[in-house]
């Protein structure tokens, strides 16, 4: 198969937030640096030269093992994200190949606040599952105010707090499995978490799966000896709430499916009704829980 490349720009700011500890030691730094993310498909395993030639010339020796990689290139040059192109030139002992790579970047932008209207300054930290090394964040100003910057075409899943994170509160989070046009979401941040959102529709219903991790007082102290999130058991009692486009939705059906057999952990699958008889793209799904002992959050979920 002919060897394939693709290029996506984060050009968010440099920054340097310091480092956030959560409840169980682990410590995570909170620098950002504006990259170029390249993904390298159907090259043979051997050494490789990947040279930016425009707009900034970069260059980085990486070793590749498998039909697919990832490299990041990092330079200050990147935080333009009126970028449209970049030239790169890749060799290696028995190739050489120069694209000229298309670049498109959205816009996220918005407003954090915490569940009683009050401003909630904080970061927004692009994560992957796959990848821990990946990561681009930026800080809101002090009235919660942000503008992210993430690539057409690649997933988004958006970690929404700040240093009270695991302590006090639990993140809010963005996820679209890809990012097509500039979005507005303004994000709340409580002390319950709707943890790895997904949403689908058919037959005109709307389907959300996530898993909740709550956090009651008296499991908070390191002294309790806690090493994992506490599983909240979600009743009729605990509200939970749909919102599609801004219109609530009516909730249908609650279903708990344990997603850990050895450990019993659950998740649950919400089906709802939405107001609108035709939806428009992108359709924003909100998702929130605010149950009286458990605690509230919500998660966001982008569905083109």
């Amino acid at each position: 198969m002919k060897p394939e490349v693709k290029a996506y720009l984060h050009p968010n700011p440099p920054l340097d937030g310091g480092t956030i500890t959560n409840l169980w030691g682990n410590t995570y730094e909170l620098k950002n640096r504006p990259f170029l993310e390249v993904e390298l498909f159907n090259f043979a395993p051997g050494k490789y030269a990947i040279e930016v030639l425009c707009p900034v010339k970069i260059k980085k020796n990486v070793d590749i093992d498998s039909r697919s990689a990832i490299v990041y290139l990092y330079h200050d040059e990147f935080v333009n994200h009126k970028l449209s192109e970049v030239d790169i030139l890749i060799s290696g002992e028995e190739y050489e190949g120069r694209f000229k790579l298309p670049l498109t970047v959205h816009k996220i932008s918005g407003r954090v606040k915490d569940f009683e209207g009050n401003t909630f300054p904080s970061y927004l930290w692009a994560t992957k599952e796959e990848d821990i090394g990946f990561k681009s964040i930026i800080k809101t100003d002090r009235d919660g105010k942000f503008v992210f910057y993430y690539p057409e075409g690649k997933k988004l899943r958006l970690f929404v707090d700040d240093k009270s994170y695991s302590k006090t509160t639990f993140e809010c989070w963005v996820i679209a499995n890809t990012v097509k046009s500039d979005l507005e979401i303004n994000p709340r941040v409580g002390n319950f978490e709707l943890y790895d959102l997904q949403v689908w529709f058919t037959l005109g219903l709307c389907f959300a799966f996530f898993i909740p991790a709550s956090l009651p007082l008296y499991m908070r102290e390191k002294e309790s000896g806690w090493k994992q999130h506490y599983p909240p058991i979600l009743t009729k009692e605990d509200r939970i709430t749909i919102f599609i486009n801004n219109k609530k939705a009516e909730i249908r059906e609650i279903t708990e499916i344990p997603v850990d057999r050895k450990n019993y952990y659950p998740s649950y699958v919400v089906v709802a009704k939405p107001e609108q008889e035709k939806l428009t793209f992108p359709t924003i799904v909100e998702v929130e829980v605010n149950s009286p002992d458990k605690g509230r959050g919500e998660a966001w979920y982008v569905h083109y």
